[in-house]
Formats: C-alpha cells, sequence, structure tokens
C-alpha cells in the first residue's frame, strides 16, 4: 500500500458552497498532530523589549557563527550560551528607515505605515502581533490567554506605545505595570462574594450581547451591501466577546495555583528592583501554565527615567541622543548592560527548572531586542532612530527545533524580523506559511 501524502489541519471540504474544516487525522502532517496532542511539556513565547535600541558597539558580538563570544554587554548570558542566538541585521523592509519613537508598536505586528495614515493604533493590514496570533491558537488552554506588562500602564498612543500587543483589528491590548496587581490576577484566590459579582456580570453581559444580536438580524434585512458587511465584521466582534465571556466563566471555578511568594519583594526603589520583580513574576506564571504568551517592555519609547543605581544621572530617552558625546554613551553601556543581567538571571532560571522532558527553557522561546537601532549600521553613530539592523536575539526553544548557540548576520537590509515571528509561530505548532511580510523561517535558527 503507497503511504499516504500528508495533508494540513487548513485542508478542508467544500461542496455546494461550504467549506468545513476536517478534524484532526492521522494523515495530517506532523507538526500539527504534534500540537493537538496532550502533553506536559507545553510550547511557551516571551517577547521583551527594550525602547530606542543599544549602544551597539558594546552590545553586537564581533564576531559570527556559532564559535561567537559574547559582546561586553551580553556577558551575563556567557552560562547559557548554547542556549542563545544573537541574530543580526534584521529589520521590517517595507518601514521608512526612521519612524520617530512609533517603533514599539510595530515591532510584533510588521506594519507598514505607508500603507495608510494612521489616524489610531489599528494596523494598516489589519495584523494582529505574533504574540495574539500565538494566543489565539492556544490561549483557551490556560486562564490567561496573554499577559501584558510594562513599565507603565494602558496602551499609550500611537507613537508612545505602552504595549506591544495587538488584536486582530489592530486595537492595542493595556498592559500592566504594577507588580502587586499582576501577582493578584496570577495567584491571588477569589472569594465566594468576587465569584458571585463576576458570574453577576457575566450574566449582565451576556444579556446585553443577546439583546444586540437580535435588533442587529431586523436591522441586517433594511441595509445594502455595503452596510451588511460592515454590520458583520461588527456582530463578529461581538461574537469574540461571547467567547472570551464563556471563556472567563469556564475558569471562574478553577482555584488559582498556589506558589512560594517568600522571595517575592514588592518593594523597591529602582528600575532594577522593579524589573527584577516583573520578571520573577513572569517566571511564576509560566511555571504555573497561568499563561503562555507574554509580551514585557523593560522601557517604553521616550523613557525618561534615570538609572540613579548604576550612577547614571541623566534621563534614558537622552542618553539615546548622545551626539557621539563619551560620558553619554557609557551610561547607555551600563544601562543596557544591566538590562542583559536582568534578562540572563531570567533565562537561567527557566534553564535551571525541569519540565517534562527537558527544561523550561527548552519549550520556552524568549524574543529579546528593540524596533530601532541606536545608530545607522553597526557602528555607534550619533544616536539616531534607524529601523535597519535591530537588536535581537532569541533564547530557548531547543525543543521546539530552534537551533541555538550562534551569532547569525544577515546583511542587505532586507532580511524581514518578520520572519523570525513565522519561526517562532510554527515553533509552537501553528500552521502558517506567512505573516506579514515573512514568508518563511528564518535562515539559519531551525
Amino acid at each position: 500500500m503507497n503511504k499516504a501524502t500528508p495533508i494540513t489541519r487548513r485542508t478542508v471540504l467544500r461542496g455546494a458552497g461550504a467549506a468545513i474544516a476536517l478534524p484532526m487525522l492521522d494523515i495530517m502532517a506532523p507538526r500539527a498532530r504534534a500540537a493537538g496532542s496532550a502533553s506536559e511539556t507545553a510550547a511557551r513565547m516571551v517577547c521583551i523589549y527594550t525602547p530606542h535600541g543599544v549602544r551597539n558597539s558594546t552590545w553586537y558580538p564581533g564576531q559570527a557563527g556559532p564559535g561567537y563570544t559574547m559582546s561586553p554587554t551580553l556577558e551575563a548570558l556567557t552560562p547559557i550560551r548554547d542556549d542563545v542566538s544573537v541574530l543580526t541585521g534584521l529589520c521590517h523592509p517595507r518601514m521608512a528607515s526612521n519612524v520617530g519613537h512609533a517603533a514599539a508598536g510595530r515591532w510584533l505586528t510588521g506594519i507598514n505605515a505607508g500603507d495608510r495614515i494612521l489616524v489610531d493604533f489599528a494596523s494598516p493590514n489589519q495584523s494582529l502581533s505574533v504574540d495574539q496570533l500565538a494566543a489565539n491558537s492556544i490561549g483557551t488552554k490556560t486562564r490567561w490567554p496573554s499577559l501584558q506588562l510594562s513599565t507603565e500602564a494602558g496602551a499609550g498612543v500611537p507613537a508612545r506605545s505602552r504595549t506591544l500587543s495587538f488584536n486582530a483589528r489592530g486595537l492595542p491590548l493595556p498592559s500592566m505595570n504594577r507588580p502587586r496587581a499582576v501577582f493578584n490576577r496570577l495567584f491571588v484566590p477569589e472569594t465566594a462574594g468576587d465569584r458571585e459579582a463576576e458570574l453577576a456580570r457575566y450574566k449582565r453581559q451576556q444579556s446585553l450581547l443577546d439583546n444586540v444580536m437580535r435588533e442587529s438580524k431586523a436591522l441586517e434585512r433594511r441595509l445594502g451591501t455595503a452596510d451588511r458587511e460592515r454590520l458583520g465584521e461588527y456582530l463578529e466582534s461581538i461574537r469574540e466577546v461571547e467567547k472570551q465571556l464563556d471563556r472567563n466563566q469556564k475558569w471562574l471555578d478553577q482555584p488559582k495555583p498556589e506558589i512560594d511568594t517568600s522571595d517575592l519583594q514588592f518593594e523597591f526603589k529602582t528600575r532594577s528592583g522593579f524589573l527584577e520583580v516583573m520578571y520573577d513574576l513572569m517566571f511564576f506564571a509560566l511555571q504555573t501554565d497561568s499563561t503562555r504568551i507574554i509580551t514585557f517592555m523593560s522601557g517604553v519609547e521616550v523613557d525618561m527615567y534615570k538609572w540613579g543605581e548604576l550612577g547614571v544621572n541623566q534621563p534614558y530617552h537622552g542618553l539615546q541622543h548622545h551626539s557621539g558625546n563619551e560620558g553619554k554613551k557609557a551610561g547607555l553601556s551600563k544601562v543596557d548592560k544591566r538590562e542583559a543581567d536582568l534578562l540572563g538571571g531570567f533565562l537561567a532560571r527557566l534553564a535551571a527548572t525541569d519540565q517534562g522532558e527537558g527544561r523550561m527553557l527548552d519549550h520556552t522561546m524568549v524574543l529579546y531586542g528593540s524596533g530601532m537601532n541606536n545608530g545607522v549600521g553597526l557602528e555607534d553613530g550619533k544616536g539616531s532612530h534607524s529601523t535597519r539592523k535591530l537588536p535581537t536575539l532569541l533564547a530557548g526553544g531547543r525543543k521546539l527545533g530552534i537551533r541555538q548557540g550562534q551569532h547569525l548576520k544577515y546583511g542587505n537590509d532586507s532580511t524581514p524580523l518578520c520572519n523570525l515571528h513565522l519561526t517562532m509561530l510554527q515553533a509552537m505548532g501553528i500552521e502558517c506559511d506567512q505573516f506579514v511580510d515573512g514568508t518563511g523561517p528564518l535562515d539559519g535558527l531551525t
């Protein structure tokens, strides 16, 4: 008997104008079968953003290939060097070479401001951010589909985004910035009164949605084609809310995980202390499987914070516009190194924690980088906001098929960062062949 050619989960049956998606079958591609099978080694994605780029001369490694040495800034990653790849030369090729302070909102979406004038956050191609595309696929498996964290709460404005995450309509998902509130959301049990109030809220909202749906059906018969299409988009958003309500209600009676909080420090006086406790909370959120998707802004663009604990008493944004001043560049190196040190501690903790067949880091991809280059190439320059040769590294994911322990260089400012996003989606077991201008896995990483 001839061996059957595998098919994908996207295969459908078509007939009489209808298309019906198939259930999971043995003939389907191995990646899809693996994604659909029960496993205690869940795939996870963490995306961490640092604003305005880095000081190039001390951040980028000097050598390429598998035998590279960590740069002075990334020195703390040396013990887990085999779990980290530095990726030099990635960008969003369709974007302008300088987008001012609007890079954060584009980092995970790959949107192109030239497609249409941005009047709000909405991405011109209605693109989800890559984390939300993943959350839409696997988010139902955890209490929280995703977690958005930042140094500043909320969504911000298009050129001053406080979040990295955007839904299918290009609208921002607000971030949390208070560690105690994050902890309470993840781990503090609701009281009986809390649950009753929440159930009552679900019923009120469900009743409202039912009424909206009834009214819309009557209205639809009176509309022209274009208006019916617009109404259809609106009703689809209503259905999304309904699904979320159903999902939240399912988790309401599920107890939250318990963790040892003896080492958690919610009182801090420095930026370093704040970032450290946020990394602690991110680790616990992943370890308890409270979520599998996290985005974290370790700073927002036009960040005016001063790193006094490092002896750097100038606003961070001012350091970025150093104009070649040696003192400012030295201060920028100190900040970059402290951020890399804290990242290294988070990664080392994931590497030291067993999970199924391997370590948590083997099943967790951690993307770290910026939507800007502080120079115009790989030299320090004068502190511009270039969108080319973005500082980028990817850690973990070796059990997900990611090849690590290398410094990969991509030339000509033409390799899409979205190829990396696509690589991560496919490593998560998500069937997709394209993400915005990413049309294939990133060369050398799988």
